[in-house]
């Protein structure tokens, strides 16, 4: 009888870690649209490589480097994304190709286009810290 209540109770507080913790709001078809339109890029392995860090840096999802924000202002949001994601999954698919496609005409802060700097074998973004 003592075991079962011990079962119980580490099944009972199991239950509440998963429970509350932060979900993952991952979005894995920006990575595989971005993998694929890139995969002829000279540093398409390190891209692939860097995964979400082509647009973000740090341990929270909120902390988006140059190109991540670029990203965001041509309407690659959350709302966005939550929205397409569940009622027009064709829609967004289109929505990652053609922001992908814009931003590489897009400048960083060192007046350098994204597009040449992946033509140039670096990733897309800069972190603040660099």
């Amino acid at each position: 009888m003592k075991k079962a209540g011990i079962l119980t109770l580490c099944g009972l507080v199991a239950a509440m870690l998963i429970g509350f913790s932060g979900s993952v709001d991952a979005r894995p078809q920006y990575n595989k649209a971005h993998d694929e339109m890139h995969k002829d890029a000279p540093n398409a392995d390190a891209m692939k490589e860097a995964k979400c860090n082509k647009c973000h840096y740090g341990k929270k999802k909120a902390d988006r480097n140059d190109y991540g924000k670029a990203l965001i202002k041509l309407g690659l949001t959350g709302d966005n994304y939550k929205k397409k994601n569940k009622d027009d999954k064709p829609g967004l698919e289109k929505d990652i190709k053609e922001a992908l496609e814009k931003v590489l005409k897009e400048k960083n802060g060192d007046d350098e286009t994204y597009g040449d700097r992946i033509k140039a074998g670096k990733l897309p973004g800069t972190n603040p810290e660099e």
